[in-house]
């Protein structure tokens, strides 16, 4: 059959997702009780979303002339995903945003609920993919992943208990994990809960690979098949973000890796240029990096073919 994306404005052939940012948000929100309600009751405010929408369409417009087709949005549910504002902001950009489901409980909730927290965790996962995260003009959203946030340190409880019941929704999706890993030396304990799970190494991402942008565990990473995001490609940090690059190309795992520069786009409304600074990728680190000598191909397939693959159902 045609492998098909997962959209807010329906599924899209693979071949159709183009030029794509892996991980970016729109309007991160704090305010737990305005994205639960938002999830669960699909209760919008729709005066709050219009004066967003119209502070975010000249940046969708930007990246849009900057070339970028898809933009991968990586806020779960508790994170402030807002499913009406999305839709409305793919629809007139005519930009295809990828929705996640994912950390949609507050972590408090698994010393209540040890016992059952990850099987209901997961089935929560399962029925927001089977049933889609809501319905809006008729079209059922369906989210194209899973987005899990781990906190630093050591694995706690409540986290390893999440990869868990990432695993299971996975395997019975086939959505892929999109895993928040700020510290390296965090990546190994989920890596083995993933391996006892029996995810393919294909459907796990190490979001921020390129944070701490240490060379050994990445490359131990990708040698067991997983992928990787160079996801923090930020003004000011271009000359690092090229240097793994290199080393992706060097090692020959250019097939791996997920671009993008996770910024807020709403947050970045309050810098001086929120529109150069959210398409920076296209238009500075891009040109720079074939100015400094990578090839444009394997650029281009970072954006283009590897997204696509990564988040193909």
């Amino acid at each position: 059959r045609q492998r098909m994306i997962h959209t807010v404005r329906g599924e899209i052939n693979k071949k159709d997702m183009g030029v794509t940012l892996g991980h970016e948000h729109f309007n991160w929100i704090e305010d737990k009780l305005f994205s639960t309600a938002m999830y669960f009751e699909k209760a919008y405010d729709y005066q709050y979303n219009e004066k967003i929408f119209h502070h975010l369409m000249p940046i969708l417009e930007g990246l849009k002339g900057s070339g970028c087709q898809t933009i991968v949005e990586a806020s779960p549910p508790l994170g402030g995903q807002n499913l009406r504002l999305l839709y409305d902001l793919s629809k007139e950009s005519n930009i295809n945003i990828i929705p996640c489901t994912g950390i949609n409980v507050t972590k408090f909730a698994y010393e209540i609920f040890k016992e059952g927290f990850v099987d209901q965790l997961s089935k929560r996962w399962i029925l927001d993919f089977e049933n889609g995260l809501d319905t809006i003009d008729g079209i059922c959203i369906k989210p194209a992943y899973i987005k899990l946030l781990l906190d630093d340190g050591p694995l706690s409880s409540v986290d390893h208990a999440m990869v868990r019941a990432a695993a299971i929704a996975s395997n019975k999706t086939g959505m892929a994990i999109h895993c928040h890993i700020l510290e390296a030396c965090g990546v190994e304990p989920v890596l083995k809960v993933i391996k006892d799970m029996d995810v393919p190494a294909n459907k796990f991402l190490w979001a921020h690979a390129d944070r701490e942008g240490n060379l050994e565990v990445i490359l131990k990473v990708i040698n067991q098949g997983y992928w990787v995001g160079f996801d923090m490609i930020k003004e000011g940090s271009h000359e690092n973000r090229r240097a793994l690059i290199d080393h992706a190309i060097k090692h020959n795992y250019t097939d791996q890796v997920l671009l993008s520069q996770d910024y807020d786009f709403y947050e970045e409304l309050e810098g001086h240029h929120p529109i150069e600074t959210c398409r920076s990728l296209f238009a500075q680190f891009i040109p720079y990096c074939i100015g400094q000598g990578i090839p444009k191909k394997i650029l281009e397939k970072m954006i283009t073919e590897n997204p696509a693959n990564f988040y193909d159902i």
